[in-house]
């Protein structure tokens, strides 16, 4: 009877793992990543004639979702429009 109950909380412990923490996860290491290429475009952008795009709430929500591409397009934004 133990065993069911072990078997169960075994597959529950995967769906949270596969659907909630998964992604909560990919969000953090995708905006770790995207803020640190963006500090760095920051800071030695001026060399290629990039202009500095803010870092606020909005940004990072692009950055969380899209990642570096998302970095690349708030780039060309701030940069030529």
């Amino acid at each position: 009877m133990d065993y069911i109950w072990i078997g169960v909380g075994m597959i529950a412990l995967f769906i949270l793992n596969k659907f909630i923490l998964a992604p909560i996860r990919s969000i953090v290491i995708n905006l770790i990543a995207g803020f640190v290429v963006l500090y760095l475009i920051n800071s030695y952008g001026y060399l290629l004639g990039l202009h500095i795009v803010p870092i606020n709430w909005i940004s990072g929500i692009i950055i969380g979702i899209f990642g570096l591409p998302g970095v690349a397009v708030l780039t060309v934004y701030y940069t030529f429009l």
